[in-house]
């Protein structure tokens, strides 16, 4: 056991020392041990000063998190509210009239959106508990369908693959639906429509709705990143 007093051969005043390096700091000054002993003291004192770049990383990631999420939240919005624009012009095409089926279409949809729900889910949720999709089991409102699979076609929405026309060739699940051919064929598939007008339509009722959530997901947005970098 090691006994730091002055009558220890070893000890110093200031530092306490091994036998291998005390005759060198006694006699000689500025030895090796002595300036191993400073060159630790300055890196103790270098690492106060050092930034963490752990904590930025995670920042960095989390922020971008958040603008990803808003972006999304704001796209599913107004593409959920789009379609409901372009089903009532079509429903309205058609028939001549608008009906509830105009009001109610998507409004779950749009409920849980601006809950922040995830499009998987919404979209699952969406089809298990609607009239207008084969999905849900329950007695099928022709009528919507047929606008619903209008409002989603290439003519409304680019990214669209198939026609109704196209589509009904090959789903069996629509050929299958009673009294669906014959609705089909008795409005030639929706092709008959006017589809630049109903976009032009389209077009200018969206044109106020998308500013206005901009304008609010931009303020919610803002609000989210200066609480997560305060």
């Amino acid at each position: 056991m090691d006994i730091k007093c002055n009558t220890y051969p070893y000890y110093n005043r200031n530092i306490y020392q091994t036998p291998q390096c005390a005759d060198a700091i006694r006699f000689e000054g500025r030895s090796s041990c002595s300036r191993v002993v400073k060159s630790m003291k300055a890196g103790i004192g270098a690492d106060k000063f050092e930034k963490r770049p752990v904590a930025t990383v995670d920042a960095t990631g989390l922020f971008r998190s958040v603008r990803q999420y808003f972006s999304n939240y704001k796209k599913n919005i107004i593409h959920t509210y789009e379609h409901k624009i372009v089903y009532a012009l079509v429903e309205k095409e058609l028939f001549g009239k608008n009906s509830m089926n105009s009001v109610t279409h998507d409004a779950d949809k749009m409920i849980l959106y601006i809950f922040g729900f995830p499009r998987s889910f919404v979209s699952r949720f969406h089809r298990e508990h609607s009239h207008h999709h084969t999905e849900s089991g329950k007695v099928m409102n022709l009528a919507s369908m047929l606008c619903d699979n209008i409002a989603s076609s290439p003519y409304f929405k680019p990214e669209k693959k198939y026609t109704l026309r196209e589509y009904y060739k090959k789903s069996k699940e629509f050929q299958n639906l009673a009294g669906f051919k014959e609705l089909l064929e008795k409005y030639n598939y929706g092709e008959s429509l006017k589809f630049e007008e109903i976009n032009n339509k389209k077009n200018l009722k969206m044109k106020s709705m998308k500013e206005v959530v901009r304008t609010i997901v931009s303020t919610f947005e803002y609000l989210m990143i200066s609480f997560v970098v305060r």
